[in-house]
């Protein structure tokens, strides 16, 4: 059962004019400046005690990382995609 729009999702990744690399309460990375690591579709929930929620829609995956140091997390978002990309 699907409990949130498609057009949600849309307007969620859609960047504000104010800051472009932010939507609807969560992190855009279209020039892949906030994660270089990170394919530039991928968007990202940042919340207390340094967790991150990583959509990354070309891979079809979602990674959540707890407590991460934030200077580390582009390294983690590397490891793992390049994991998912030997499957």
């Amino acid at each position: 059962r699907q409990v949130i729009s498609s057009s949600w999702f849309e307007r969620m990744r859609m960047p504000c004019a104010i800051a472009p690399f932010y939507g609807y309460l969560i992190w855009l990375n279209h020039d892949g400046v906030i994660f270089p690591s990170a394919p530039h579709d991928s968007f990202f929930a940042v919340g207390a005690g340094s967790s991150i929620t990583w959509v990354d829609p070309s891979r079809g995956a979602v990674t959540v990382a707890r407590w991460i140091d934030g200077a580390k997390a582009d390294g983690l978002f590397a490891r793992v995609g390049a994991a998912l990309d030997r499957l």
